[in-house]
This record gives C-alpha cells, sequence and structure tokens, in this order.
C-alpha cells in the first residue's frame, strides 16, 4: 500500500515521454523488399492503450513520433508539462543491429531516465544468437542453436536430419519467418539459407525446432524482475501449434490470439515465469522486457528469444 501512496504522490510530478514507431504515420528509413519492418510499429490502437494505461494510472503521457522527434524535443529544450519525466523507447525504424539504441544512447548522453532497458542490454537482446548463448552458458534452458553467415556455420554445422527454424538474427514481429522456415538438415540446406542472408543482409540464428506450444512471459522491474502471467499463443483455433509457427504474413494480419497458459498447465507457466525472470537478470535488461518459449511433449520451457521493450 505504501508503494501505490507514493506511486499516487508521484503522479503529479512525473510524467512520461513514449517515442514509438506507429503504423500511417512513421516511415521506415531503411526497409526490406519483402517483409517490411512495419509490422513492428505500433498500432493507432495499441498507441492508444498504451497513454491510456497511463492515464489510467494517472501519469501523463506525452508521444513523440520517430527517432527523429525525439531529437527534435532534445533540441528545443526538452519542454514537458512535469517536473520530471522518464522516456519509454519503441522505436526502431531502421534495419540491421543495435537498431532499438538510438534512443537509449541518447538517453545516456543526455544523462536522462529511462524505463525500459539501456543501449547495451536492448543491443543484446536484439542479437538472438548471442543472447541465447549467454543464457545457455547461465545454464537456462534454450532451444540449441547456431548461427548461418556469409561465413558459413558457426560453432558448427547441426547434425544432419535435425528439425531446425532459421531466423533473421536482428528481427522480431516474425520478420523473415514463413512455412519455409522450418526445415529438415540436409545437404542443400546451407544454399537455401545464404539466399535468406543475402535478403536480409543480416546472420541468421538457427535453432532447434521445438514442436509443441509457444508462449511468451512479460517482465516488469519493481525490486527485482517480476512475472504475473504466463501467455499462450492460440493459432487457428489450436493451443498445441505441434508444427505451426507464427509467420510474418500472420503477425502482420493479427491472426492469432492469446489466453492464459496457466489454464492449461499451471506448472510449466510457472516455471517458464521463473525462468523469465533469470534471463530477465542474467542479460541485465530493465524495465520492461519478454521472453519466448516453445513447450515440447517433456513439458520443459525452452526459451526461444527475448526482449528489451515491450510494447
Amino acid at each position: 500500500m505504501a508503494r501505490v501512496k507514493l506511486g499516487e504522490e508521484l503522479s503529479s510530478e512525473v510524467g512520461v515521454v513514449l517515442v514509438a514507431n506507429v503504423k500511417g504515420r512513421s516511415r521506415p528509413i531503411d526497409d526490406y523488399e519483402g517483409d517490411s519492418i512495419i509490422t513492428e510499429f505500433l498500432s493507432g490502437t495499441e498507441l492508444d492503450d498504451i497513454v491510456a494505461y497511463f492515464e489510467k494510472a494517472n501519469f501523463y503521457c506525452e508521444v513523440l513520433l520517430d527517432e527523429e522527434g525525439f531529437l527534435q524535443w532534445l533540441t528545443k529544450g526538452r519542454p514537458f508539462p512535469r517536473p520530471r519525466f522518464a522516456v519509454y523507447n519503441l522505436a526502431q525504424s531502421g534495419t540491421g543491429p543495435a537498431r532499438l539504441t538510438t534512443v537509449a544512447g541518447l538517453c545516456r548522453l543526455y544523462a536522462l531516465p529511462l524505463v525500459d532497458s539501456d543501449a547495451y542490454s536492448v543491443a543484446i537482446a536484439q542479437n538472438k544468437f548471442h543472447s541465447l548463448s549467454l543464457l545457455a552458458h547461465f545454464g537456462l534452458p534454450i532451444a540449441k542453436c547456431w548461427s548461418f553467415s556469409q561465413h558459413g556455420w558457426w560453432p558448427e554445422a547441426p547434425f544432419m536430419g535435425m528439425r531446425l527454424i532459421a531466423k533473421p538474427t536482428f528481427e522480431s514481429a516474425s520478420i523473415g519467418i514463413d512455412s519455409d522456415s522450418v526445415f529438415t538438415m540436409n545437404e542443400s540446406a546451407s544454399d537455401a539459407l545464404m539466399d535468406r542472408v543475402m535478403q536480409y543482409r543480416q546472420p541468421l540464428t538457427v535453432q532447434e525446432f521445438v514442436s509443441g506450444f509457444e508462449l511468451e512471459v512479460p517482465v516488469f522491474e519493481a525490486d527485482g524482475p517480476q512475472t504475473l502471467c504466463a501467455i499462450g499463443i492460440e493459432l487457428k483455433g489450436q493451443r498445441d501449434l505441434a508444427e505451426q509457427i507464427l509467420t510474418y504474413d500472420q503477425v502482420f494480419s493479427d491472426l492469432y490470439s492469446f489466453y492464459n497458459f496457466a489454464d492449461e498447465d499451471t506448472a510449466t507457466a510457472g516455471a517458464a515465469m521463473m525462468i523469465s525472470r533469470r534471463a530477465f537478470f542474467g542479460l541485465g535488461l530493465s524495465g520492461i522486457g519478454r521472453v519466448d518459449f516453445r513447450v515440447g511433449k517433456d513439458g520443459q520451457p525452452r526459451i526461444m528469444e527475448c526482449s528489451g521493450p515491450l510494447k
């Protein structure tokens, strides 16, 4: 109750500067010929919801459009109708590695407080292969992974006959994911993967494919990482996705839904939340983040990827 009271007292003094790309209002500074990064941008409804949540908590929220809008705000002396503020960054209008770090880096330069993670942690989380490798080193359960680039496999190629999924290393929102992303390792696999490396101008993170459920766990920082629930992904009315995956087209068109995974498996939901808190701490994330899993027949949640900002 004391924390709630403190929050109410601060609401008249503290606000949020939300920096975001918005569909229909933002234009990517760089993009792909196929899957557009626009799918990562907020919809107008999502933006309205985020602002409404802050306002419901009596925190004033001002929206700045894109990194360029944030720069203009900085050069105008950072006008804001509250004595104090924190920046919440969801802007990533380009392609390639570390593109989420622009606003976070500027906040560090100008000593501005951030709601979410700093530039270093955001960059680590955006690199699927590096973040998963770190989490494996920390002893957390991941879907075994490899990196494939123009230089070939690292650290070695997967065994022939393994069931795998290939993803662009620096992307989210299923960019670069289609029905051909899941495949069985064979002698011609490298040629097909090289085409994707060239198309998305980045390495691929290739993971052991886990047939089964897919879920994601939001993590919030409050005296340490905290989790409220594990959220299941439902496709075409199915909760056990088996061989199905969230493709770019499905994400772009919102052809999926959510459910409380605890209704399906309370123990596995609890395990996923515990693992998520450890992953959040291990990667040095702060503020708000998310950890994504697949769960096979053995009931073991395996981390597929993590993200610093959460929208």
